[in-house]
């Protein structure tokens, strides 16, 4: 199975602009996290963009298409003038019954992990959704021109890529994971980088970083 991540926007099309974070960014961010976790299920994942890049949109579709994708998801956020605006809401191309399936289950886990307002699942003529040959969503996940949102996305990219994975996998049939607060900690603390499930074992490679990490934090 080969699953296609397109982090919206990048490079000289910043997206959505709010309280001093570009869209970009967020975007980027929580598709790596996405992808880390996603291959841990030994699904294959191909990204449009793993950096900050220029990417067209057909160009997105391209990736998808001759890659032969099952199924591609696009990471987005919300942007508006009013302020008040905010929550989830997730997209599938009008008439895909499989990428409605896909688009609920999603929503339903975002929602539920993070405690967003849920504006529901609806289907829209996005290019991406349109052109690409497979069942596609597009994932709005939550307003970067909200306090409460952004705060959330900015600081819990984790969990965000957590529940759409399980979004994912339940979709799947497959089970699905999950974070404890106490590794959400040391991600915020900066002391791991990399998705880490709360049940699998640790690489001593993995326990040398976070002692030198906190040997280090020490000595200043």
């Amino acid at each position: 199975m080969l699953i296609v991540l397109d982090p919206g926007h990048g490079g000289n099309d910043s997206g959505a602009v709010g309280n001093n974070f570009l869209e970009k960014d967020i975007n980027l961010n929580i598709s790596l996290k996405l992808k880390d976790i996603v291959k841990s299920k030994n699904i294959n994942v191909i990204m449009t963009r793993d950096k900050d890049i220029s990417l067209g949109l057909q160009e997105r579709c391209d990736i998808a298409n001759k890659n032969k994708a099952d199924y591609f998801i696009s990471i987005h956020c919300n942007g508006f003038k009013d302020t008040s605006a905010k929550g989830t809401e997730t997209y599938s191309y009008p008439g895909s019954i499989i990428g409605a399936k896909l688009a609920v289950s999603i929503q339903r886990s975002i929602v539920s992990m993070l405690n967003t307002i849920d504006r529901g699942t609806k289907t829209a003529n996005f290019y991406v959704l349109h052109h690409t040959d497979m069942p596609a969503i597009l994932i709005e996940t939550g307003f970067i021109t909200h306090f409460e949102d952004v705060n959330l996305l900015v600081n819990k990219p984790n969990l965000f890529a957590t529940a759409i994975s399980n979004g994912i996998f339940n979709f799947l049939g497959l089970q699905g994971v999950s974070i404890s607060d106490d590794i959400e900690k040391l991600h915020q603390g900066g002391l791991i980088n990399d998705y880490h499930d709360p049940e699998s074992y640790v690489k001593w490679k993995d326990f040398a970083s976070v002692i030198l990490k906190l040997i280090g934090g020490y000595k200043k």
